[in-house]
């Protein structure tokens, strides 16, 4: 199924499709799409592969790409799903499941997520560059995944003159900010309300603890990342489990 220069209200169950002229919707078959909202503007395009379902989202494309897998979820359980790519593009493999809170991609970022990875309830991934996040990964509540410092630095003058050009949406920004790529491997766990910031690699099979914060750091294959006064890395292999 093919949408060009269409504004169907309810085309799906309770959904809202709006594709502009220049952009394209492909739709594969057995999708189901309930209770949500998918806007493409300025020669965007949505790709949405056989088998997937889409539930209490909202996807929004302005001159970027959204291309999710066979089999997916996109589903919004404690929150609605927030899908917000401007100018760049985000790319969800096979068989994984999208409960977070927000994806927000900005300023040509590309967000990249592999198969069989689920991201829960309350999570918000920041992208203005490049985060990649693998296949098999089980992603918990509330984790923060930014490769970005998502607002520049102004100069009091500057931050006044935006404030004032842009009342009432305050925090404008018309640059990309400092940014630098976060990679997540394979087969990882990352523990609720942990945050993985700008210039984070993180190695297959790592597991990251609760409330955990990584800041440019790059965490060895196999290791338990847990945050005390000082960031502890620990290699699985040397660690007696309990």
């Amino acid at each position: 199924m093919i949408f060009s220069e269409i504004k169907w209200p309810y085309l799906f169950k309770k959904t809202y499709f709006r594709i502009c002229s220049g952009s394209v919707c492909n739709v594969g078959h057995h999708v189901s799409i309930n209770n949500s909202r998918i806007i493409a503007v300025n020669d965007s395009i949505i790709e949405i592969a056989n088998n997937v379902v889409i539930d209490n989202a909202t996807i929004f494309v302005d001159g970027g790409k959204f291309i999710i897998g066979e089999h997916s979820i996109i589903r919004g359980d404690l929150n609605p799903v927030l899908i917000n790519i401007e100018e760049g593009e985000t790319h969800i493999g096979h068989h994984s499941k999208v409960s977070a809170k927000r994806f927000w991609i900005r300023f040509g970022g590309i967000l990249r997520i592999g198969n069989y990875t689920n991201i829960n309830n309350g999570s918000e991934v920041r992208c203005d560059e490049s985060i990649s996040i693998g296949s098999y990964n089980q992603i918990s509540y509330d984790i923060n995944i930014w490769d970005t410092n998502t607002h520049n630095i102004l100069p009091v003058e500057d931050r006044r003159r935006v404030a004032e050009k842009y009342f009432p949406y305050f925090g404008k920004e018309t640059n990309r900010p400092l940014t630098k790529p976060v990679v997540i491997g394979d087969d990882c766990w990352i523990g609720e309300r942990a945050s993985i910031l700008k210039g984070s690699i993180i190695g297959n099979d790592t597991i990251v603890g609760y409330n955990t914060l990584i800041v440019g750091k790059q965490i060895p294959a196999n290791s338990t990342v847990v945050n005390n006064i000082d960031l502890q890395i620990i290699q699985r292999d040397n660690c007696p489990m309990g």
